[in-house]
């Protein structure tokens, strides 16, 4: 072989074991969740989000919550925040949504008594902070 010949077949290989050593980077469109951390925008994730929601009618279900929430919150009506997670979890037996359901109504109690939730957490400041000890 000439020198040529060697230097290509010694490039080839060190190209070859780069990429099958490397990490295997994840395309940015195929998580949704973005290299820093926060969530992808735009018309793709707003795709990806709806087509999730099209095969999972619970998720879509969850979403239209959010956003009744969100425009209940902006109104200042909390109560009807309660009234409609509470009226979720009478009407359905779904394990997933009566979670979410769950999870919101505690947060509701949290923003509707925020001293209660001061409290609570600084109990549980203490008794982590105890068992660190």
């Amino acid at each position: 072989m000439n020198r040529l010949t060697q230097s290509l077949l010694l490039g080839a290989a060190l190209g070859v074991a780069y990429v099958a050593c490397a990490p295997v980077a994840a395309h940015p469109q195929a998580s949704p969740a973005s290299e820093d951390g926060r969530m992808q925008r735009g018309p793709m994730a707003r795709e990806r989000l709806a087509r999730a929601a099209r095969a999972h009618p619970q998720l879509a279900v969850a979403l239209d919550l959010r956003r009744l929430e969100m425009i209940y919150r902006k109104q200042g009506d909390e109560a009807a925040i309660v009234a409609m997670y509470q009226d979720l979890l009478k009407r359905t037996e779904h394990p997933k949504l009566r979670a979410f359901a769950e999870r919101r109504l505690q947060h509701a109690e949290r923003v509707a008594h925020p001293e209660q939730a001061i409290q609570e957490l600084r109990e549980r400041i203490d008794r982590k902070l105890a068992e660190l000890r």
